[in-house]
């Protein structure tokens, strides 16, 4: 069953769409209606060392997995499971010191949106041409509205809509504060900031008497083949040249999680305020 009570927009247009006679659309539309929020992004725990981490896309999750894995071998990594699955799995867990990172909204939706224009790394292209198929059949399909070829202005537009609304978002896009929350609605006992990552990791890694792992460069943009137009859209966004209208949509989407990591709306770049 869609539940439309939680999304009346969508139902609105769904209707519209089957008065039209637009089939597609509307089953795009229905797609995105059925859909729950994504809060299976990867978790860490470990007994010995009595923490859990849990994972915000796009915010160094790569390195920090690897860097937690590398120090603590009785690490358990739990995929596609909710806080609360994890914690009704490993009850014992919710008395574990409990750490996520968080990053500023601006730059965070800019890396999703320049990873959507990419069609892979350093591979064959054959293998490429794979990847790009797989990834619009098992992503943009999902999300009506949502295009591949949406400049960032587009993009963050497009956030605003009822189709990328936490209640139905991918992990990428999900508000950081709600991937990271407890089943209790607690946020966890530490908070770190992308933006001052080596030193945020190490005071945890203090905290836990683990030893102070170097965290590895994974999953960047070297290797990428973007377009061009994609550069400059990177370019001139990280050189403090969003729109204000974009800079206004992403702190309203978002203001919630600008609130918890203390960043500005003024400031693209990742500066607290």
């Amino acid at each position: 069953m869609i539940p439309f009570a939680s999304s009346p927009a969508i139902a609105c247009d769904l209707a519209g769409a089957l008065l039209r006679g637009q089939l597609a659309t509307a089953w795009r539309m229905a797609r995105t209606a059925a859909r729950q929020p994504d809060l299976g992004a990867e978790k860490i725990v470990s007994r010995e060392c009595g923490y859990v981490w849990l994972c915000n896309p796009k915010v160094a999750s790569r390195s920090i997995m690897a860097a937690l894995l590398s120090v603590t071998p009785d690490a358990e990594v739990f995929s596609g499971k909710s806080a609360a699955e994890l914690f009704a799995l490993r009850p014992e867990a919710r008395s574990y010191y409990c750490f996520a990172f968080i990053r500023h909204p601006f730059t965070r939706a800019l890396s999703f949106h320049t990873e959507m224009h990419c069609s892979g790394r350093r591979y064959p292209e054959a293998v490429q041409r794979q990847l790009k198929k797989q990834k619009s059949r098992d992503f943009f399909r999902d999300f009506h509205g949502l295009a591949e070829t949406a400049d960032f202005g587009s993009y963050c537009r497009w956030l605003h809509t009822a189709y990328a609304c936490d209640a139905v978002a991918d992990r990428h896009f999900l508000s950081q504060h709600v991937q990271m929350r407890m089943p209790d609605g607690r946020l966890p006992d530490f908070i770190g900031r992308f933006e001052n990552l080596n030193a945020d990791f190490s005071q945890v890694a203090e905290r836990l008497g683990l030893p102070k792992p170097a965290l590895p460069l994974l999953n960047t943009m070297v290797g990428w083949q973007p377009t061009p137009a994609v550069l400059n859209i990177a370019r001139s966004a990280l050189s403090g040249h969003l729109t204000q209208r974009d800079k206004a949509l992403l702190a309203t989407r978002y203001e919630r999680d600008f609130e918890i990591g203390g960043y500005s709306p003024h400031s693209p770049s990742g500066q607290a305020s």
